[in-house]
């Protein structure tokens, strides 16, 4: 499972829009950039997993390298 995947299983398990994600972020970016992010068509620099993670309430570590054992 990549990055993309665990970003669209933390936002859909608390149950916030790609487009509230994006302009959650600061700089706010746009709806478009999270979709990508899901799809794998673009990968997030790691401040920007820093704020998704803050914002879905889980360790950047796992949303950015998955569970780490």
């Amino acid at each position: 499972m990549g990055v993309g995947q665990r970003l669209r299983q933390a936002r859909e398990s608390i149950g916030i829009s790609q487009a509230a994600v994006a302009l959650s972020l600061v700089p706010p970016k746009q709806r478009s950039s999270i979709g990508r992010y899901e799809s794998g068509h673009d990968e997030p620099s790691l401040g920007t997993v820093e704020q998704l993670a803050k914002v879905l309430g889980v360790e950047p570590c796992w949303l950015a390298f998955g569970d780490i054992h």
